[in-house]
């Protein structure tokens, strides 16, 4: 397993498990990229949705690279069930990168992709519902 890191990070002491082999390159050079993933069988992108553009340049690098997977960064809201709506909108970066990752599946049988959509603030909601059942089930006995 690789860390990718920008190499322009705010974060001055970022901390990542010792074992964890970790590569800075530049986001925004396909070159730089792509000789990070090298080697790689998947991409696991969790790229912000502000630097979602950057993430093109990942898809081409990972192809290049000779990547089989590439996990977008869109890990809330199903991006191909918002188009046409306000929030289609506001995630029209996300939505483009995935269109873009279909087109580079079906011109290179080799590369894949998968969307996980855990659906939004889903560790909020799942701690919400807990607290709210374990309370009433210790009310209960």
């Amino acid at each position: 397993m690789t860390g990718i890191t920008r190499e322009l990070s705010t974060n001055s002491t970022p901390k990542f498990p010792e074992d964890l082999h970790v590569k800075i390159v530049d986001y925004g050079s396909f070159d730089s990229l792509k000789a990070a993933l090298t080697g790689q069988d998947a991409v696991v992108s969790v790229i912000a949705t502000q630097a979602i553009a950057a993430q093109r340049t990942a898809v081409d690098a990972a192809v290049a690279a000779g990547v089989k997977r590439f996990i977008p960064s869109e890990f809330g809201i199903n991006t191909r069930k918002v188009q046409g709506t306000t929030i289609g909108k506001i995630l029209a970066g996300k939505v483009a990168v995935v269109d873009y990752l279909a087109e580079k599946a079906k011109e290179d049988p080799e590369f894949s992709w998968t969307g996980l959509s855990t659906g939004l603030f889903f560790d909020w909601v799942c701690l919400i519902w807990s607290l709210l059942c374990c309370s009433r089930l210790t009310e209960m006995s």
